[in-house]
């Protein structure tokens, strides 16, 4: 029996491929638009248009993406 050093290793004998996480988008709490995400970090801002102004929400996430 083969000793497996790593579980990608593992993975690949088994013959299993690492899946692909999809990013769901997040939405503002206040006008229910999509928020956008500042890279390299876990903050997301909302720039959409409600009533003629800018939304301007900020969401701080748990961890950076």
């Amino acid at each position: 029996m083969k000793t497996f050093a790593t579980f990608e290793e593992l993975g690949k004998a088994f013959g299993l491929a690492k899946r692909q996480r999809k990013q769901k988008p997040f939405l503002c709490k206040k006008c229910g638009g999509e928020m956008y995400h500042v890279p390299q970090t876990n903050i997301f801002l909302c720039e959409n248009e409600k009533d003629g102004k800018v939304c301007g929400h900020r969401v701080f996430t748990a961890r950076a993406f």
